[in-house]
């Protein structure tokens, strides 16, 4: 089982999270840092699926429906449906996840029929591990299990700062059943990634991007190997730090004007 210690990061994040929230009552503060996120989260999450847009690529075809040579057409929707999910459904205020708004952002992602999957799947390929996610037949139960479980967290326990682990800890078991539940055909990462971060914002943490590169992707393997959670944990500890970081460089920003 993987050991992090997470005593310098939990402190970190108790020191500073508030601080970082109060500055974003300023507009100037909040308005880039909420549509550098939308942006981020839109590149980040489809490059994780092995969409080859980059950051800049990704912006482009978002804002001016520019499109450079060296990329598959379906890369550019796939970027313009994400972050037209993005702009519909999430939201920076707590709100309710339900089975409607996850299966709605999941339609919008993929273009897809709105519904769960209607038969068995497999994740991966030969050359890798391969993952058997449960039976469609079992989908509907789990996820309706899965999605109480996330609206019972105690939106006001965060504020203590003392279940700051828990908090954590619970949300990266919730990230990783989705995943593993698959309930989807196709999207399933880019749409629990949302829930994910639509979890912190209720849990009164931030939002938060997950960077594209093996790290989450062993989360998966040491979740079926071990049932273990800490790299995800992990992974959130980092994006709380990183977000916060860049309020308060936006913050350091605006006081020279």
């Amino acid at each position: 089982m993987v050991k992090i210690d997470f005593r310098e990061k939990v402190d970190f994040i108790n020191e500073n999270l508030e601080e970082a929230k109060e500055l974003l009552r300023e507009p100037l503060i909040a308005k880039p840092f909420y549509q550098n996120f939308k942006y981020a989260l839109c590149w980040s999450s489809n490059a994780i699926e092995g969409n080859t847009l980059t950051l800049s690529d990704t912006i482009s075809v978002i804002e001016h429906d520019e499109v450079t040579s060296g990329h598959k057409f379906s890369e550019y929707m796939e970027a313009k449906r994400l972050y037209h999910a993005i702009e519909k459904f999430f939201d920076f205020e707590p709100k309710g996840i339900t089975q409607d708004l996850i299966l709605d952002i999941a339609s919008e992602i993929t273009g897809m029929e709105r519904g769960y999957r209607n038969d068995k799947v497999f994740v991966g390929n030969l050359t890798g591990i391969i993952y058997y996610p449960p039976s469609h037949e079992r989908v509907p139960e789990l996820m309706g299990k899965l999605i109480k479980e996330i609206n019972n967290v105690n939106l006001n326990v965060i504020f203590n700062f003392e279940n700051l682990p828990e908090i954590i800890l619970s949300l990266a078991e919730q990230h990783v059943r989705f995943e593993r539940i698959h309930p989807f055909f196709d999207g399933n990462g880019r749409t629990g990634r949302m829930v994910l971060n639509q979890s912190l914002v209720n849990a009164g943490l931030l939002p938060m991007i997950i960077e594209p590169n093996t790290k989450y992707r062993n989360v998966f393997t040491d979740f079926d190997k071990r049932g273990d959670t800490s790299l995800m944990e992990n992974i959130i500890y980092n994006g709380q730090i990183k977000s916060i970081n860049e309020i308060k460089e936006l913050a350091d920003k605006l006081s020279t004007i």
